[in-house]
């Protein structure tokens, strides 16, 4: 393809390139500059302006997969079936997309607890670790960052715009419409691994893996900790321990929320009462 640029081998972190190098701070940069301009926008909690800002982002993130879907296509000369995009952080952009358009009611507000819970913690874990991130080339290489940094800015604006993790009280039901989604989003995912996947496997006999959520009972994870851990456990134990991983995930970014709240909330009355 006429975008199929690539980088100096040298840049990149398998072959001695930094991993948090430049390219990672500038990236980290344009995050923060986004997060300073919406952020403000989303404390005025306009429920049209949020549905604007998300199905924005979920329009980008769906033309960038488009393309990231046509580049591989073209360049491996068939469709490439472990890029597909039914992964925890691709899930996020179908989420983004539908959401929006949905009338306000609990299907709604469970996919957005999702994007502001589950979307956060996979961006904030996939930046802290982006071994993933760096491809041989330019524009796929910008598209993972551009992909990452995009989850974390939609579910903090959400959890700002939504006023989400304002009490303890609202904890289970903010917290369990959000797992809801996550429950069917996975059940996706290991259904797809079990019959696709296994038809890929058995009967096309690809050498490309199919391992959405990378949760296959048919190939090794790849994502840190779950590689070395499903190896050792039987499968059903493996499942398991990922999905209260990331259950447990989403609970702590809400009593982060919740936390950061209240600090924001103290300080708010202790300057009030030092003004009178």
């Amino acid at each position: 393809m006429i975008t199929d640029w690539k980088w100096d081998p040298s840049f990149l972190p398998k072959n001695g390139g930094a991993m948090y190098g430049w390219f990672f701070f500038m990236w980290i940069s344009v995050m923060v500059i986004e997060g300073a301009l919406l952020l403000p926008v989303a404390a005025k909690r306009n429920r049209k302006t949020t549905d604007r800002v998300v199905l924005t982002y979920g329009l980008i993130m769906l033309a960038a997969e488009i393309y990231k879907q046509i580049f591989f296509t073209v360049e491996m000369g068939e469709y490439p079936w472990n890029l597909f995009p039914w992964q925890f952080c691709s899930v996020p952009m179908f989420a983004a997309v539908i959401a929006p358009l949905l009338p306000h009611g609990k299907v709604k507000d469970a996919i957005y607890r999702f994007l502001a819970f589950f979307g956060l913690i996979a961006g904030i874990m996939t930046i802290a670790i982006p071994e993933g991130f760096y491809w041989d080339y330019v524009t796929i290489t910008c598209h993972s960052f551009f992909w990452h940094t995009s989850i974390v800015i939609i579910g903090l604006y959400l959890i700002i715009a939504n006023g989400y993790a304002k009490s303890i009280k609202s904890f289970f039901r903010e917290w369990l419409g959000s797992a809801a989604v996550y429950t069917v989003a996975i059940a996706v995912a290991l259904i797809l691994d079990v019959v696709w996947g296994g038809w890929l496997r058995n009967a096309v006999k690809t050498e490309l893996t199919f391992n959405m959520f990378y949760i296959s009972p048919f190939y090794t994870s790849s994502l840190p900790v779950f590689r070395d851990i499903q190896p050792r456990v039987p499968y059903p134990v493996f499942l398991f321990l990922y999905v209260l991983a990331f259950c447990l995930g989403a609970a702590a970014v809400w009593f982060c929320a919740f936390g950061v709240r209240k600090l924001f909330g103290k300080r708010k009355n202790d300057n009030t009462e030092e003004a009178c």
